[in-house]
């Protein structure tokens, strides 16, 4: 059965998607993520996030982790650049019990004083955590490149001066501002009684105002580079151009182009770089997509001594994939789009992320067969023209952590 949405008086939308399984996802998506901070404000959304869990007018921090494992289910959350997400996964038969723990966090939290300053202590040493991590940190570092003096270049953590200065009265104008039915969508994805779960969450979240849906910024992408010396016995390196936005029409040809040169270990940059030469153990292209921009780069980490060959292979492969994308190689990507598509759909979770997601970038969902189609339509043609796009005249954005510190600023494709 095709998912389908309701939306109440209020704006709330209740996304509804039945499927043949034997567990259940319930989830509250929110339009609102560390983009939507302000300089004082980094860090808010994903603290916001973390103190839903640490009582309720209901319940006790300890309650409500325990009520959902007392019946076999997970409850978690995660922050984004655009988006927050809480949610569930637990059996078909304690559906009742997943939609009134979430509806008690999102609605009835109480931000205890106490609890507030443990989880300060707790996202500090998160962020210390994250910046011993090169590879965490390099990405970090490039993406405030990327985007300079932009919310979507700060990281999603914050800052151990802004975490240490929130208070109560801060999380709760931040939540009065973006928690409402109009930045929300509640979705379900499973074997559900349709009738009970709307009455129940119609019972729990209608009386609730609409609110103002949260605008987003419009991001400038900028070029950069940036060295950072650290005692590691590796160099830890980020290249990348703007890519597409989520809603470009060739983001599906972005996919594409990012397997053929760097997803999996049949691709050229892997090839290349560490089955032929053995410059790395780990190279990979990635890609991000937001509402504005996009990015599109790939992640090595290497010897120093290697440093410099690695990125000149890698520029090289790069400039030279234009010439040298087959058919077999468009056949591949085809083949890895449509099996990790195909395989996803079999978890009630990567349904209903993917439909919410689609519904706060599109207004709709896409089929199965309609985005099984897309793939199939690929053409080499319309690769290369992306390719152009992307590559004539970019502003490139390069950030190392290393051992040394090597001056790869006039570096460039």
């Amino acid at each position: 059965m095709t998912a389908k949405t309701i939306t109440l008086s209020n704006g709330l939308t209740i996304l509804l998607d039945h499927f043949n399984s034997n567990t259940l996802s319930i989830g509250l998506w929110l339009n609102v993520g560390s983009v939507n901070e302000n300089n004082k404000q980094l860090g808010i959304a994903h603290m916001l996030e973390h103190m839903a869990f640490k009582g309720t007018k209901n319940r006790n921090a300890f309650d409500i982790s325990k009520e959902i494992e007392d019946v076999g289910g997970d409850i978690n959350a995660y922050t984004s650049k655009e988006n927050t997400a809480y949610y569930v996964k637990l059996l078909p038969s304690n559906h009742e019990l997943g939609i009134e723990i979430l509806s008690d966090i999102f609605l009835n939290s109480t931000f205890p004083k106490e609890e507030i300053e443990r989880e300060r202590g707790v996202i500090i040493s998160e962020i210390g955590q994250s910046n011993d991590m090169p590879d965490d940190k390099v990405f970090d570092k490039f993406y405030s490149l990327a985007y300079q003096n932009q919310s979507i270049g700060k990281p999603i953590l914050g800052t151990k001066v802004s975490v240490g200065g929130f208070n109560k009265d801060d999380l709760k104008e931040f939540c009065n501002q973006n928690y409402n039915p109009s930045n929300l969508i509640i979705g379900i994805s499973g074997k559900f009684d349709e009738r009970k779960i709307i009455n129940q969450i119609k019972k729990n979240f209608e009386f609730l105002k609409s609110g103002n849906k949260s605008t987003k910024p419009k991001y400038k992408w900028n070029s950069g580079f940036h060295s950072e010396k650290k005692d590691l016995q590796q160099a830890h390196i980020v290249f990348g151009v703007e890519g597409l936005s989520n809603v470009d029409k060739q983001r599906l040809d972005l996919s594409a182009l990012s397997i053929i040169l760097g997803g999996g270990m049949s691709s050229k940059l892997f090839q290349e770089i560490r089955e032929k030469k053995g410059l790395c153990y780990s190279i990979f292209s990635f890609q991000s997509q937001f509402l504005s921009s996009g990015i599109f780069g790939f992640y090595s980490a290497c010897n120093p001594n290697d440093l410099e060959n690695l990125l000149d292979t890698s520029l090289n492969e790069i400039k030279n994939l234009s010439k040298n994308i087959t058919i077999n190689d468009l056949d591949r990507a085809k083949a890895q789009l449509s099996s990790g598509f195909i395989r996803a759909q079999d978890f009630t979770f990567s349904r209903l992320e993917r439909n919410v997601k689609s519904l706060f970038t599109h207004s709709k969902m896409f089929s199965e067969d309609y985005i099984l189609n897309k793939i199939s339509e690929l053409k080499i043609s319309n690769l290369l023209d992306l390719y152009d796009r992307l590559f004539h005249d970019p502003k490139t954005v390069l950030s190392i952590i290393g051992p040394d510190q090597k001056d790869f600023s006039n570096l460039n494709l």
